[in-house]
């Protein structure tokens, strides 16, 4: 094996759109049939999910040229669209690349209600003819390879196309005296090359009102006019549908100052135009992270005071919930995706007479994951009286006095009988908290220690037990000056969070930190992982923090990341504390928080701007949300929030959810914002200065919410 490199070192492959030989290398197609056959039938589809879940990925498959990658490569029989789906022809834009979100930084020079008015005119004929270019291309592109694509595309025909298209209305004249493909292309060409010049200042925008104005088109129109034409010139069938890729919508709203914001929203609206007249001629592929559609205002209709409406205008796959939701159910089509993505990224990277690799390799690399017993290997259980005391807490200020001798004596018995003894004397003292006393002094059971096993009732207990087991690590650890650790495969699922991104950044570091310690030891100490040798625990903990930090810094590379990464410090570090302080084990729930959704449904100006502060903290993956009903009688809907699981390394808390967490009122979660400094109406974005981080903040909750 080839210690020098690392096979995770580029995570976001399908950014590459040069690289279809990678693509079809390393693409995973564990999940496709499950959820994203809508992805190639009619009607429009949405794919929405956190960044690196693989979107991108999928919408690229309607490419062309991944298509004929597959055929080139000789694995035609590994294209992973079922055969009764592939007659399509797609085209896009990528919303990232192409840069026309960039039109937003010009001005038609006649005062900011103008362009407000008008620009998003520019940006919908801009966006048609980035299309209809590619579209062309396609077609080209589709005829000349018969071998892929059979006669899906006739080639003989298409001088008869670019005539006809040419005198359709809608180009109002812009056309004129093109009849054959390349005047055609030119003409394209030329458009697209004046709507560069204009966003990089090289002509005037009196210049571009003077070329365009006069002949701007309708959003969506040319390109359903091109699927039409293309047809009855018998260039494609008549049954052929046309799925038009736009990705990256979430680019609509990377706004940094008040103008921005307002332009790039003009232009999303102008889109959902696009998707609300349910066109049958085209069919739209959208793929966007969740807060590029997660806000009512994002899903407004140009020229129309509808909004678009899921399942009439668009279906919608939500990636993160629908296939890759973790913790609330097992998770085998996360984890099958994540052992296939493995093996492909290090058979991709290994010399060839290494590609065939043992079956689950990725769960000999990394290992079982240590179950309570095992997280406490870094502990020792021989320890003096007073450290045991300590340990488990009964030596604190507020202890003192609370428990008499015999039961000291009884749970320093207990911890010396190893990392399961370590256990039962923290869980028993958590139990002799929440039950003895009644009210009294000593804050243990009535009873003496019990001299019968069958009487423990803190084992006996099983769910009891089984739901403290994580808190019950993580305080012991704390008090004996050691970190929560994770390591092996289950650890790694989990802290994925069911986004592929994650675990491939996870596998980088852990790979990262394996090579660094081999490159430093003589050949005949190095391990083989091809041999069922694993990374050491140690190595894989560190990376995994590591990871964990570099993800928290990356929560303020998004436009309000500043507010998100403070709230989200704030509230890591108010779980922690409360978790480990909480002696008596009353939450074991508690690295989560949960707020009554009639609360959170007040027209309080204060309330309804945290209310969106957190539902664009989960839109950008810095928390999770999940509705649940309350345990009381009143069995209120409400929403519970839990760090992104990869945040929760950093702060030792443990990312499995076992109990209900800790029910907040909405004044407590305001409480955490002011402690953030998250104090300037959220509304306000703030022009930016560049030689500042850009921040945008919730209203100041001075005194709480009244």
């Amino acid at each position: 094996m080839n210690i020098s490199v690392n096979p995770f070192q580029q995570l976001y492959f399908s950014d590459d759109i040069q690289s279809e030989t990678s693509f079809v290398e390393l693409f995973s197609a564990e999940v496709l049939q499950t959820a994203i056959d809508p992805v190639f039938q009619e009607g429009n589809v949405i794919l929405s999910g956190p960044q690196g879940c693989g979107k991108t990925m999928i919408l690229s498959l309607l490419r062309p040229d991944i298509r004929i990658a597959y055929w080139d490569m000789g694995k035609k029989d590994e294209y992973p669209i079922k055969e009764n789906l592939r007659n399509f022809v797609s085209a896009g834009i990528n919303l990232t690349r192409s840069h026309i979100s960039d039109l937003a930084q010009v001005t038609l020079g006649a005062g900011e209600d103008q362009d407000l008015r008008e620009l998003p005119l520019y940006f919908a004929d801009f966006f048609n003819y980035l299309v209809v270019s590619d579209l062309i291309k396609t077609i080209e592109k589709m005829g000349g390879r018969p071998d892929v694509f059979d006669s899906l595309v006739d080639p003989s025909k298409i001088d008869n196309f670019a005539a006809l298209f040419s005198e359709q209305d809608c180009w109002f004249n812009f056309l004129d005296g093109v009849t054959t493909l390349p005047s055609l292309k030119a003409r394209i060409r030329e458009r697209i090359m004046y709507y560069r010049k204009w966003i990089n200042g090289n002509i005037s925008s009196k210049d571009a009102f003077a070329q365009i104005s006069q002949s701007k088109t309708n959003i969506g129109e040319p390109i359903a006019r091109a699927a039409v034409c293309l047809r009855k010139c018998g260039v494609l069938p008549a049954d052929v549908p046309v799925l038009i890729r736009v990705d990256q919508i979430e680019e609509m709203h990377r706004a940094f100052n008040i103008r921005q914001k307002s332009l790039l929203l003009e232009f999303r609206k102008m889109l959902n135009r696009a998707f609300a007249s349910r066109d049958a001629r085209v069919h739209y592929r959208a793929g966007t992270r969740r807060y590029g559609y997660d806000n009512p205002e994002y899903m407004a209709i140009r020229g129309s005071d509808a909004r678009l409406e899921i399942r009439r205008d668009y279906h919608l796959i939500e990636m993160d919930e629908e296939l890759f939701v973790m913790h609330e159910r097992k998770n085998s089509i996360f984890q099958n995706f994540a052992i296939d993505a493995f093996q492909k990224r290090v058979a991709f990277y290994l010399g060839e007479e290494d590609k065939e690799l043992p079956p689950d390799f990725v769960k000999s690399v990394f290992g079982k994951s240590p179950g309570p017993k095992g997280r406490l290997s870094q502990l020792s259980s021989d320890l003096t009286a007073s450290q045991i005391d300590r340990a488990l807490g009964v030596s604190i200020a507020s202890e003192k006095g609370q428990w008499d001798d015999e039961w000291k004596k009884y749970l320093r018995k207990l911890f010396r009988n190893g990392y399961e003894g370590m256990l039962d004397a923290t869980l028993a003292a958590a139990w002799g908290r929440q039950t003895g006393g009644q009210g009294k002094s000593k804050q243990h059971r009535e009873d003496p220690p019990p001299s019968n096993p069958e009487e423990v009732a803190w084992i006996s207990k099983q769910w009891w037990r089984k739901e403290r087991l994580n808190q019950a690590v993580l305080q012991l650890s704390t008090r004996c000056q050691q970190r929560y650790m994770w390591w092996g495969f289950r650890d790694i699922c989990s802290l994925s969070g069911g986004n592929i991104t994650v675990f491939l950044h996870i596998c980088h570091r852990i790979w990262d930190g394996f090579l660094k310690k081999q490159s430093s030891l003589p050949e005949e100490r190095r391990i083989n992982l091809l041999r069922g040798d694993s990374i050491e625990p140690s190595i894989q903990d560190a990376a995994i923090l590591f990871a964990s930090n570099e993800w928290f810094k990356k929560l303020i590379e998004e436009p309000g990341g500043n507010s998100r990464q403070s709230f989200i410090e704030q509230l890591g570090i108010y779980l922690y504390n409360s978790m480990t302080g909480d002696l008596r084990m009353s939450y074991p729930g508690g690295n989560g928080v949960s707020i009554s959704i009639k609360d959170l449904e007040s027209d309080h100006p204060d309330i309804k701007a945290l209310k969106n502060f957190l539902r664009e903290a989960v839109g950008y993956g810095a928390l999770i949300e999940r509705v649940h009903t309350s345990k009381s009688k009143k069995g209120e809907r409400r929403l519970k929030y839990y760090l992104n699981p990869i945040l929760c390394p950093r702060f030792s808390l443990p990312e499995a959810r076992t109990k209900e967490p800790y029910y907040w009122s909405v004044d407590k979660l305001a409480e955490i914002a002011l402690k953030g400094n998250i104090t300037v109406d959220r509304g306000k974005v703030p022009i930016v200065d560049n030689n500042k981080d850009t921040q945008d903040y919730l209203p100041g909750f001075e005194g709480g919410i009244k």
